[in-house]
């Protein structure tokens, strides 16, 4: 986990814009439709959980307002420093996903964009998310998928390697690009992500493909 860390570390300010790379451009509108299939709750306590530099929890706050607290939470120090700068209204705090410091049912929404195939132990992750959630609060995931689809699967499996070498020099950090590419490769599917979710006492209200696969964005409720 600490080789993951200081990679994250290393590309934060440069992350939003591999977001941008890997998703084809269509990472801010995967963000603006989850937030819209999510329910208004006033005075609402939000976890953007492995929030990074905290686009999910600005998102979250254009499409149903300001919540009472929006929390960003994220193992990389380095990223949270770009999420601060971004709105002093985001909380950042240096966390564990799988080991959360929050205290049980403080949390109302749970919002995670494209980082739970970097966490190890998902299981672990799940638990600890269903700890903090509160009664009839949701989870709220946008995630590279393993592809299944013909699009999605032709997408990563030989458009996105072909954008390496242009990363590295774009980036100086071609190797963290890779990481990214065979993140998504070697994750499970939408639906092994559900079976897990489940498992660890979640209800699923849905999965929805976006954009021919390219990504998933799966609702999830503590009941």
């Amino acid at each position: 986990m600490l080789q993951t860390r200081e990679m994250f570390n290393k590309i934060h300010k440069r992350y939003d814009m591999l977001n941008h790379l890997m998703s084809a451009g269509r990472d801010i509108a995967w963000r603006k439709k989850c937030c819209k299939k999510l329910p208004k709750k006033e005075n609402a306590v939000v976890l953007d959980l492995c929030g990074g530099t905290g686009d999910f929890s600005l998102a979250f706050k254009k499409i149903l307002g300001d919540p009472k607290f929006s929390i960003v939470g994220d193992f990389a120090g380095k990223m949270l420093s770009v999420a601060a700068q971004k709105s002093p209204d985001l909380i950042p705090v240096q966390m564990d996903a799988t080991d959360i410091p929050l205290a049980d049912g403080s949390v109302d929404i749970i919002l995670n964009g494209f980082g739970m195939r970097n966490i190890k132990n998902l299981d672990l992750a799940f638990s600890e998310a269903f700890r903090v959630l509160k009664q009839g609060g949701s989870f709220a995931t946008l995630e590279f998928f393993k592809p299944e689809k013909k699009i999605a699967t032709f997408f990563y499996q030989k458009i996105a390697p072909l954008a390496i070498p242009f990363a590295g020099m774009m980036f100086s950090k071609r190797n963290a690009y890779r990481y990214l590419v065979l993140s998504i490769l070697s994750f499970i599917t939408s639906k092994e992500y559900a079976a897990k979710a489940r498992a660890a006492g979640f209800a699923l209200r849905s999965i929805k493909s976006l954009d021919g696969g390219l990504a998933h964005m799966v609702l999830l409720e503590k009941k």
